[in-house]
């Protein structure tokens, strides 16, 4: 084959579009691949359809003035990327490379190769658009956005971040931080730290470090999250991160701190004062106590019986005062945290009747039916008894209190298949509201005041019992339907049981 042949071989099997048209306008020759490219079945058709101007192919006829334009100056042109139609009028981007040459007749033409480039192209656009779009949402972004070198330098920064730092601009502040550790952090050991953890775990999270506004010198705190990227092969390039101010939310904090303190002080002080003025009271009451007894019990004869009957109102007025200053300072303590358990080992059921025994005289009274519902094998408690018994007492003095004449109440003991043991009082009593029962632990509330209006009490007492049990890591439940009674349950975990001894 010679070589001609050769030459006319590639170009009409070449997938690149090869072509010769006048400077004018119409081509004088082109490839398969050339027509097949502006949607053409031969170049024969293709050059038909061109006749004398190359301008229909053109989306913009600028791109062919200037092609041209380029052409007659330097004789080339090369990767031209220009917009073209096909036959159907779809549009599609094409390479360009031309050289400008003359046949023997003088005549100027164009020789050139066109490769269709759309994809690549399209893939540049949605690139750039991506770019435009992450770029918009940095520069938007309310948290600051940043970019700095491994030894401390700011290389990319968002609006943000500028403004954080006073700056006008990002540009500005990218110029003006030269070693964010000496420059921005207040501790410049902070910096260090930062550095650390990166190595450590590749990441920050939530790091809060007091800086300096950079342009201002302001102390603010501010809040980073920051991550450290590296190469294929693990060699660390840089940090990436946001930062965002909570200077606010520092300055709450520490104020929240101080109002804490102070409250705490306060209490402290409401506590102590509650204790000294409970002891100061106990003490003149429990002389009113004893020689308003003796009266009553010396002045019993039938012509003094009105002495009796009023030193024994004195008599009762006055325990009623010692219960309530007893408990108002009973509580004080248990609030101030100043109790201090004495644990031993209980046996649950001598205290279960103990207690049933201590308000069964109360109950007779009040026409109530009391029983005692213990399961068998019970094991020992370990735990502190007067202040298990206080508990169990008061509620089932409470049970009593609040069941009309005809019911029953019942302190019963069990344990549940968790492990933990469980005192109850149930009765069949005048019961709790729903919207009551959230408030029944509540301290100084009384939630059956209008109910039952010849109630006593502080209304400490159930307050007193839930913090007893949470002093032992234990809880009270408390269910209740008005007119069908209520049931309290104590709950004691299952590590204060001390094992059955098995019998023999």
């Amino acid at each position: 084959m010679d070589q001609g042949n050769i030459y006319r071989t590639i170009f009409e099997r070449s997938d690149i579009g090869v072509y010769q048209t006048l400077i004018e306008g119409g081509v004088v020759e082109a490839n398969p691949a050339m027509a097949r490219m502006f949607g053409y079945e031969t170049a024969e058709e293709f050059a038909a359809a061109t006749g004398t101007s190359n301008d229909k192919f053109y989306v913009r006829r600028s791109d062919r003035d200037w092609h041209i334009a380029e052409l007659k100056r330097s004789g080339r042109v090369s990767a031209h990327v220009c917009e073209m139609k096909r036959r159907d009028g779809s549009r599609f981007w094409v390479s360009d490379s031309t050289t400008l040459a003359q046949d023997p007749d003088g005549r100027l033409s164009i020789l050139g190769t066109m490769v269709d480039v759309t994809d690549l192209v399209e893939s540049q656009r949605a690139f750039r658009e991506a770019e435009a779009r992450y770029r918009s949402i940095i520069d938007n972004a309310l948290e600051g956005v940043y970019i700095s070198s491994l030894d401390g330098r700011m290389i990319v920064a968002n609006r943000a971040l500028a403004e954080i730092n006073g700056y006008d601009s990002p540009e500005e502040l990218i110029l003006s931080v030269k070693d964010i550790g000496s420059e921005w952090y207040v501790r410049p050991e902070r910096r260090q730290e930062f550095v650390d953890a990166m190595a450590r775990d590749g990441e920050v999270r939530n790091f809060e470090s007091e800086v300096y506004r950079h342009k201002t010198r302001e102390r603010i705190w501010v809040q980073e999250n920051a991550r450290l990227v590296s190469d294929e092969s693990g060699k660390a390039l840089y940090y990436e991160g946001t930062v965002q101010e909570i200077t606010q939310r520092k300055n709450f904090e520490r104020q929240l701190m101080v109002a804490r303190r102070a409250a705490e002080a306060s209490n402290r002080a409401k506590s102590e004062f509650l204790a000294n003025m409970s002891h100061e009271l106990r003490t003149p009451l429990n002389a009113i106590m004893g020689f308003a007894q003796i009266l009553r019990d010396r002045w019993n004869d039938p012509e003094h019986t009105k002495v009796s009957e009023y030193s024994g109102d004195i008599l009762l007025s006055a325990q009623h005062l010692y219960g309530l200053i007893s408990e108002i300072l009973d509580y004080s303590k248990i609030d101030s945290g100043t109790v201090q358990l004495v644990e031993g080992p209980i046996d649950v059921v001598a205290l279960c009747n103990h207690c049933s025994h201590m308000i069964s005289e109360r109950a007779q009274r009040a026409g109530l039916k009391l029983k005692v519902a213990l399961a068998d094998d019970l094991p020992a408690l370990q735990a502190d008894e007067r202040r298990i018994t206080q508990v169990l007492l008061n509620l089932a003095t409470n049970a009593v209190k609040f069941t009309p004449a005809g019911g029953t109440v019942t302190i019963g003991a069990d344990v549940e298949p968790s492990g933990n043991l469980v005192l109850s009082v149930a009765d069949s009593g005048i019961g709790i509201s729903e919207k009551d029962i959230e408030r029944v632990f509540e301290p100084f509330v009384q939630v059956n005041r209008n109910a039952h209006p010849q109630q006593e009490g502080a209304g400490l007492g159930l307050a007193i019992c839930k913090n007893l049990i949470e002093l032992h890591q234990g809880r009270i439940e408390v269910s209740s339907k008005p007119q069908r009674g209520t049931t309290v349950r104590v709950i004691l975990p299952a590590s204060r049981l001390m094992p059955v001894r098995a019998a023999g």
